[in-house]
């Protein structure tokens, strides 16, 4: 052990643009002094441990409008003797702004008691193959605006052992790709400090972002869900993931919050819900995925307009006939335009469920068309108290 680990690998820094760090564990007491074009790796067929000194507060490394490529290392934050730092920015791991083209491979990210990887401000980002084990925050990308890059073929593992929030917070994104990733646990030691659920607890939260892929992940339960393409998030495509609900609702995805649209989810293996509106929710298109859930199939919730829910395999693990397959909640202004369309339901109390609030009022704009069920106490249910503006069609 190196107990000065940040001037020895300053003083190699210093050195070279392409620097191989020896074996060892170098205490870091200190941030590293990168420069524009730098190389850092581990030596081939070594461990090279970077790890928080107990009373280091600050980051390992920070960049400003530099490329760099770090691979190969492990950064150990030493949650066990930092708890205060619980959150911290200032003890980010590697924190990246501007810049572009930044790449981080085949690391290690462990014990962290705040961030893993920040970035803000730079573009075309890639964070692939790298093991996030007991993070509070893995990675948090705030793009302004700016292509954002790829996340690719990571491990996020996070336990009851060690307070986390999230393993990716995407903002201000366009084109994130995030593929390949197998991902579980956050939140299920819950931090000290957070937002309103749904905010927290995900693998996968992007906001007020476009043009995102989620593609070929593999995410397992969290204290919330897989995956929120919330507030502002459009234009994106959920597809061929397996995605898990959690310890805390029975969603696995969620497409809500204000200015959530134009959203496709296709193609994926669902081991919870979808819930597409509360606010916002519009204009989706929901094909080919197979959902099996312990409540809902799928909710076309209040505000949720022009959606398309065609092709899926829809089965309820409840062990009794439970909630409904696909519900469609306050569907009451003539723009709803849902069309459901041969879709297999089985085993609900009702496969497709049609209400307002209060059993009142009149329902427009919902077209039934195709649709096969199994083993429901109801096929097709709508309060007797309402009105409907056209028939169903089925």
């Amino acid at each position: 052990m190196f107990t000065d680990g940040t001037a020895r690998i300053n003083a190699l820094l210093g050195a070279s643009l392409d620097v191989v760090v020896p074996a060892g564990i170098y205490m870091m007491t200190g941030e590293l002094n990168v420069r524009d074009g730098q190389v850092i790796s581990a030596a081939a067929g070594t461990q090279v441990v970077l790890k928080a000194a107990a009373s280091y507060g600050g980051k390992f490394i920070s960049t400003y409008g530099q490329r760099i490529t770090v691979r190969g290392l492990t950064l150990d934050g030493a949650y066990a003797d930092r708890l205060a730092s619980e959150g911290s920015g200032d003890a980010t791991l590697i924190q990246v702004v501007g810049g572009s083209g930044v790449i981080l491979e085949n690391n290690t990210f462990q014990y962290a008691p705040s961030y893993g990887i920040w970035t803000y401000n730079s573009a075309s980002m890639q964070v692939r193959g790298n093991k996030f084990l007991e993070t509070w925050h893995a990675i948090r990308m705030d793009g302004n605006k700016l292509d954002s890059g790829v996340i690719e073929n990571n491990v996020f593992q996070n336990t009851a052992a060690f307070k986390s929030i999230q393993h990716i917070e995407a903002i201000n994104t366009v084109n994130l790709i995030v593929r390949g990733n197998t991902m579980q646990g956050a939140g299920l030691a819950e931090p000290t400090s957070h937002g309103y659920e749904g905010t927290w607890g995900n693998s996968i939260y992007i906001w007020n972002s476009t043009g995102h892929l989620i593609e070929a992940n593999k995410v397992y339960a969290n204290y919330w869900s897989a995956v929120v393409s919330g507030a502002g998030a459009t234009n994106g495509v959920i597809r061929n993931n397996y995605l898990s609900d959690g310890a805390h609702t029975a969603t696995a995805v969620w497409i809500e919050q204000a200015g959530a649209a134009y959203m496709t989810v296709d193609g994926n293996e669902l081991d919870g819900a979808l819930e597409v509106g509360d606010t916002g929710g519009d204009h989706c298109t929901i094909t080919n995925n197979t959902i099996r859930s312990r409540a809902y199939g799928i909710n076309v919730n209040s505000a949720a307009k022009d959606v398309l829910v065609q092709g899926n395999q829809i089965y309820s693990k409840a062990g009794y006939r439970y909630q409904n397959g696909i519900y469609l909640w306050e569907k009451n202004t003539p723009d709803v335009n849902a069309r459901i369309y041969n879709n297999h339901i089985e085993g609900f109390d009702h496969g497709i469920g049609v209400e307002n609030m209060g059993d009142t009022g009149t329902v427009y704009g919902i077209t039934l068309s195709g649709n096969t069920f199994l083993n429901n106490n109801t096929n097709v249910w709508i309060p007797s108290s309402m009105t409907l503006a056209q028939p169903l069609g089925q």
